[in-house]
């Protein structure tokens, strides 16, 4: 009966959602201009160390919604990151909004991960009211799926998080792109015509920016572990936020398994690098 009634309200509960996201993060926003003054002040590094522990406080307003209002169940195996070593975290890209399901497991494992993990997103994401400055503000990597612009985006901000004293673990996707029936089409001709394997679940990763930031991360020393995370979705799978906020639909349940892997372990020539990858 219950269950039933809550069926019929998702699309209301889908709008609480996104509204209270949105007025959040405009709200959040207010407080990171507030304290702009410290950047004036010449303590950018303090303003940093606080501008992190206030985006991972409003972070805890999506973990809770998706967790305590839509029931999403979230399963973490394997190997536990360590907050306080500088990190590359590869993860594949089912949906749209992994990204976003990926707290609630960091959350899980350590809290102080929502404090020091930096996503990589696609560049429009910081046009989003409100969100998008917050994600600025947290030095978020917004990618334009153009190597000669995102490296210098990668360049820059291992460059500022190295100055900043803080280790960070980030998270890239590889594949570049979300798994739809498209982007699958696309992956298969890839494997047919450099006779690859067909994959059925996943996407060929694009190498060249995996290569290039982990190559810089290497040389400014801020990478101690790759952690390869497969993200899976057992039930039912949500592709977008529009699914999410006009449908009210969730994931019921998101399994995490993390594989720890030392960075000496992986190679550092482009070829044997890709092989590795995706091997």
């Amino acid at each position: 009966m219950l269950r039933s009634l809550f069926n019929l309200i998702r699309p209301f509960i889908g709008w609480i959602f996104g509204i209270t996201i949105l007025w959040s993060s405009l709200f959040g926003a207010y407080i990171i201009s507030t304290f702009l003054f410290l950047i004036l002040l010449g303590r950018h590094t303090t303003w940093r160390s606080f501008m992190d522990r206030s985006v991972s406080f409003w972070m805890m307003v999506p973990i809770g919604f998706l967790e305590l209002i839509f029931g999403m169940r979230v399963r973490v195996s394997g190997d536990e990151i360590e907050y306080d070593k500088p990190a590359l975290i590869i993860m594949n890209h089912r949906t749209r909004l992994d990204w976003m399901y990926m707290w609630s497991a960091l959350y899980q494992m350590n809290p102080w991960l929502i404090t020091s993990n930096k996503i990589s997103l696609k560049a429009q994401l910081q046009s989003l009211p409100g969100a998008g400055f917050g994600m600025s503000a947290a030095h978020f990597l917004f990618l334009q799926r153009n190597m000669e612009k995102d490296a210098v985006t990668f360049d820059s901000a291992i460059d500022y998080y190295k100055s900043m004293n803080n280790n960070y673990q980030l998270l890239l996707f590889p594949e570049g792109t979300d798994k739809s029936p498209w982007t699958t089409t696309k992956s298969l001709e890839y494997a047919k015509k450099h006779g690859l394997k067909p994959l059925k679940h996943l996407l060929y990763p694009r190498v060249a920016g995996f290569y290039h930031l982990l190559t810089k991360m290497r040389e400014a020393n801020f990478v101690s572990y790759i952690y390869d995370i497969s993200i899976a979705y057992p039930y039912n799978i949500v592709q977008s936020e529009v699914d999410l906020i006009l449908k009210g639909d969730c994931p019921s349940e998101v399994h995490f398994h993390v594989k720890k892997i030392s960075v000496s372990e992986v190679p550092k020539g482009e070829a044997d690098c890709g092989r590795w990858l995706n091997e």
